[in-house]
């Protein structure tokens, strides 16, 4: 998306169908293919954090993969969120069990067993929220870096949907915002334009996509080029953006803005007229254009403007 690098998505829709891949480590888990199993409960619960019975399917395959540690994070996540529910009570077992073989294998010293990361993400989670209360939501130590950090860092639970949800939902806020205000001719720093980008990109892989990112992304980027001086690359971004959404007719003129920016008044008038004939700022392109050839044809344009094109209401 307009050069940013497309992430893996994290956790949300994009990542997959809960319900699917719960189905699919099921069928994996039967066949006793603990690996590829635990692969797509993990997957399970990243694409839906509150499909409980993804999580106990984890820990089960994952102790079926030998993988102690890793499992007694999941039935902890399990039991943790779980009802007070026959299955509760036997992941409950299951989780003292892998707990004892958990300790056993510390005390192995052959044996190199994770470190506890429990206090860890305690500390990354206040760390998301206070990020996220302060409105910085890209960059080192944002609240999107900082929840993806806990994601590759084998976090699990249902809290982490709601964290996504609202991460997703902080970027389309802040990226609706910048394209508002854009549209309406006002000058944002050429840095908050482009980290809209980011922001689209964050919001796909932390929840739903933003719907409109294919036009916003690249008018916004095309902003920000436009007001570096880089008119070629505004101009390719600005028709991006009109072809994604070709109901929005001011990424057309934006187009034409830029063309003129770049010294191409009769460019810009082309685009004006193929795309918006009848909108009054052609018309102003078009008595600038005249002007411009000489001050003869520049009057008789705004004569036609004036006693033709916009003539006197009749009394």
């Amino acid at each position: 998306m307009c050069g940013v690098a497309l992430a893996e998505p994290l956790v949300g829709p994009s990542v997959g169908q809960g319900d699917a891949l719960l189905a699919e480590g099921t069928r994996l888990y039967n066949k006793r293919k603990h690996k590829d199993a635990a692969e797509r409960f993990l997957l399970a619960t990243r694409a839906n954090p509150s499909l409980l019975p993804a999580y106990l399917g984890l820990a089960r395959a994952r102790m079926g993969a030998k993988d102690v540690f890793g499992a007694c994070t999941a039935y902890r996540a399990y039991v943790r969120s779980a009802p007070d529910i026959q299955d509760r009570k036997k992941a409950q077992r299951e989780l003292s069990l892998c707990e004892r073989k958990l300790k056993a294998a510390r005390r192995n010293k052959r044996n190199k067993v994770p470190a506890d990361l429990t206090a860890r993400h305690v500390e990354l989670k206040a760390g998301f929220f206070a990020a996220l209360e302060d409105g910085q939501l890209v960059g080192p130590n944002a609240a999107g870096d900082t929840l993806r950090t806990l994601v590759t860092e084998g976090y699990l639970g249902p809290d982490l949907g709601d964290m996504a949800a609202r991460l997703s939902t902080a970027c389309h806020t802040t990226t609706d915002d910048a394209h508002q205000r854009a549209l309406a001719g006002e000058s944002l720093p050429s840095q908050r334009l482009r980290e809209s980008a980011a922001l689209f990109a964050l919001a796909r892989d932390m929840g739903a996509p933003h719907a409109k990112a294919s036009s916003q992304a690249p008018f916004l980027e095309g902003v920000a080029a436009l007001q570096d001086g880089d008119t070629a690359e505004a101009q390719r971004l600005f028709a991006q953006a009109a072809t994604a959404a070709p109901e929005r007719s001011e990424y057309r003129v934006w187009r034409a803005a830029a063309l003129q920016r770049a010294g191409d008044l009769p460019g810009a008038l082309a685009v004006m007229e193929a795309d918006l004939p009848q909108d009054s700022r052609t018309d102003v392109l078009r008595a600038a254009s005249a002007q411009r050839q000489s001050p003869e044809a520049g009057a008789r344009e705004l004569e036609r403007l004036l006693f033709q094109r916009y003539a006197p209401a009749q009394r």
